[in-house]
């Protein structure tokens, strides 16, 4: 009784939610003991989860959603009281809308961190602001999620002056490519993330640098694997699953969050 647990709906890439299981651990603060770490529900759904771009780009197969329903519903009977989707794409309103609404339906007892709220919010007290003129942050992700914009919301206005920097077409698609080609790319080849993989995402982020971006969303769970850096090309890279790993720490035990480390990088 009174257990606090994390979870986190993975396997969607494979990594992403050992990525996203990382990162909470190297961000809480402990005595340096097992014990003293969370208690963390990683659930592998990819089996359970239609492709994300696929089915948002060319109606192929069925809603992600509920794959999603049923990893999260797992996840609520495994006793998690707080989880995560480990993937930006997912996090599209075609997909999040009705998502919610099964759980709602079901009565699944599990609050979802939303991961692209959780990101505005971090570029809004780190980057934006209150700024007069518009802070240019670049996106890179699949073209799903470029397609559906998931990330249009950073433009709200609620999260300060922002002006996202979408990559050119061309650029999206090597971007595409480096995370979904079956022999090379970081979905198919994580660990280690292959060479030329590495290489076009990293001319990726000195494309927006080179626009004028002070910082780039690595807006899918696989970059991070390829540009692991709080930098590159001289602007900041933001990483939303270190993001959302924090924040799920900040829910289940706020005092054993650790200080952010160079917030501004």
């Amino acid at each position: 009784m009174g257990r606090k647990i994390i979870g986190i709906a993975g396997g969607v890439g494979p990594y992403a939610g050992l990525a996203l299981n990382c990162k909470i651990f190297d961000n809480t603060l402990t005595d340096g003991t097992d014990q003293d770490h969370l208690e963390v529900v990683l659930h592998s759904s990819g089996p359970l989860v239609a492709d994300r771009t696929a089915w948002l780009l060319g109606g192929k197969g069925r809603n992600p959603a509920g794959g999603l329903f049923e990893s999260l519903r797992v996840l609520a009977g495994a006793g998690a009281t707080v989880a995560a989707i480990a993937c930006n794409t997912a996090h599209s309103e075609r997909i999040l809308a009705p998502l919610k609404d099964m759980l709602d339906k079901a009565g699944v007892e599990i609050e979802l961190v939303d991961m692209i709220e959780q990101t505005g919010i971090f570029i809004g007290r780190t980057f934006a602001g209150a700024k007069e003129h518009p802070v240019k942050i670049g996106l890179l992700s699949t073209t799903g999620t470029l397609a559906t914009g998931v990330y249009d919301r950073l433009e709200s206005g609620r999260f300060g002056n922002v002006e996202l920097l979408r990559p050119e077409q061309e650029v999206a698609e090597k971007v595409q490519r480096a995370i979904y080609d079956l022999h090379w790319g970081i979905k198919a080849q994580s660990s280690p993330v292959s060479p030329r993989a590495i290489q076009d995402c990293g001319r990726a982020v000195e494309h927006l640098a080179g626009r004028g971006a002070c910082a780039v969303v690595l807006g899918c769970t696989e970059l991070p694997l390829a540009l692991p850096g709080r930098t590159a090309c001289g602007v900041a890279l933001v990483d939303p699953g270190e993001i959302v790993a924090r924040a799920l720490i900040s829910r289940v035990a706020p005092e054993k969050l650790k200080p952010r480390v160079n917030p501004d990088a």
